[in-house]
């Protein structure tokens, strides 16, 4: 399992668009009993998902909402280390939304996995997940944590920068304080709160935003927030 978890490593790094972190995710997931995986990384009300699940099964989770319900979501988030889950310990009888999640799931192929989560930054929660149709497939009590912890953060870089779809010029680099008062003004923050959560003055928050409009070409803080965005700077 060491050398399997070390060759996903190293197909990650190695990767040079999404096809080939699929590919890489889905060799690693068949050598161990799996059919598909899914990264999903959670922050907020906000649900990012990178995975082989059948598309159909995807828009249904997404228009949803099912993130908000499901379990494997809810015990990622609970704790931090890899964990066996299977849809048959889920509830079987009337017609809650849970049951009807969990039929959807059995009913594209989603009825055992395990999942490593990862604490990510800024409340956000990162999980990778390898699933089956079958009742039982558990490599959970096999898998090296801190391998298995390294494989989610690899995923989740590579991704990060094939997100960068724009170049920016060196000049509009954003500086380590400027992205970090960007970041809080994407979550909503204020110049005053964001002072209050860094320990930065709020007067030098402001500069610092300024200083972000001006490099990135924005008239407003929300209009930077959305420039980030669509380069894949945040």
């Amino acid at each position: 399992m060491d050398g399997d978890l070390r060759s996903l490593i190293d197909m990650l790094e190695a990767a040079r668009n999404e096809q080939m972190i699929k590919s890489a995710l889905k060799i690693f997931a068949h050598s161990c009993g799996y059919d598909r995986f899914a990264y999903l990384q959670t922050e907020g009300a906000q649900v990012r998902t990178f995975n082989s699940y059948p598309g159909q099964w995807e828009s249904i989770y997404l228009d949803s909402n099912y993130s908000r319900l499901d379990p494997v979501v809810t015990e990622a988030k609970r704790r931090r280390d890899v964990f066996f889950w299977t849809a048959d310990d889920w509830p079987a009888r009337g017609a809650s939304p849970l049951r009807r999640f969990r039929d959807e799931a059995v009913d594209h192929g989603i009825r055992c996995g395990v999942t490593i989560p990862v604490e990510g930054s800024y409340g956000s929660t990162m999980m990778l997940t390898f699933a089956s149709p079958e009742r039982k497939v558990d490599i959970s009590g096999v898998l090296d944590p801190r391998k298995a912890v390294q494989v989610v953060m690899a995923v989740h870089y590579q991704l990060k920068i094939l997100a960068a779809k724009t170049a920016v010029n060196p000049k509009q680099m954003l500086s380590p304080r400027e992205m970090l008062c960007l970041v809080w003004a994407m979550r909503g923050k204020t110049a005053p709160e964001t002072a209050m959560l860094t320990g930065i003055n709020a007067r030098t928050v402001q500069h610092y935003l300024d200083k972000a409009r001006a490099k990135l070409g924005a008239e407003s803080v929300p209009q930077l927030v959305g420039i980030a965005k669509d380069r894949g700077l945040v």
